[in-house]
């Protein structure tokens, strides 16, 4: 198989952005690196370290640092006539996810990475996870007051939620998540077939709100055991979708 039948139109940035324009596109499409192209012309690829290197640590004005002088010019690149194979291996050799496709002129014309190669791209996904404690506002209506955004750059929503869970813990210095926080809501994040960044919230709250008690039952049955909510939550959280998988 060849790399035009797997790539993705391509995202880029002009020389003369800034840097900060391109580190709030890195932020928002969860990506470390993005090709430079004057033209269609692809010039070279600016990353965050890149931003991290040649601007913040040289104390540069992102506003006014332009992308130009920020990128790296030996831009990892492959063509669409390229192998799948040779594509990967590019990527191993270079340790990037992902290259920048070119054709014979030098002519951008789509993006690969490591996950479209595994053929991932639909299920293992950046996810940010949105722990929340719920209050009442003037209104006396429920409303999610944000604790804690935890990033997760890939995998699939159950392992993002589970390193999130972990960090989440670590940082507040809890054992059990949900002595702190009333529920979470997970946010995944791809690219569409256009190359725009699409952001998919899945509000959890209902979920948790169902969960919750049969996870403190099930608990209560096992004789209240310590270190164990985590075994609980998901036996709960596992009957619960199993029925919301049943015809009514």
């Amino acid at each position: 198989m060849l790399v035009r039948e797997k790539m993705k139109a391509a995202v880029f940035l002009n020389p003369g952005e800034t840097v900060a324009a391109a580190a709030r596109r890195l932020r928002k499409d969860n990506i470390g690196c993005l090709p430079v192209c004057q033209d269609g012309r692809l010039l070279g690829m600016i990353t965050d370290r890149d931003i991290a290197m040649r601007s913040v640590a040289d104390g540069r004005n992102a506003d006014k640092m332009t992308v130009g002088e920020a990128m790296s010019v030996d831009a990892i690149c492959c063509t669409t006539d390229d192998s799948i194979e040779k594509a990967a291996t590019i990527m191993r050799e270079a340790h990037v996810q992902r290259l920048a496709v070119i054709n014979d002129d030098r002519q951008l014309v789509g993006v690969i990475s490591m996950t479209d190669l595994e053929g991932g791209s639909s299920e293992r996904r950046p996810f940010e996870v949105i722990f929340y404690k719920e209050i009442l506002d003037h209104a006396g209506l429920p409303h999610h007051s944000q604790l804690m955004r935890v990033s997760v750059a890939q995998g699939t929503k159950q392992e993002a939620v589970g390193a999130a869970i972990s960090q989440f813990e670590e940082t507040k210095r809890v054992t059990n998540w949900n002595t702190v926080a009333d529920g979470y809501d997970v946010l995944s994040i791809h690219i569409g077939e256009t190359g725009e960044s699409i952001e998919v919230l899945e509000l959890t709250s209902e979920r948790d709100a169902e969960i919750r008690p049969r996870a403190h039952a099930l608990w209560e049955q096992a004789g209240l055991p310590e270190g164990q909510d985590a075994r609980f939550w998901e036996q709960a959280a596992l009957d619960v979708d199993s029925e919301g998988r049943s015809p009514k």
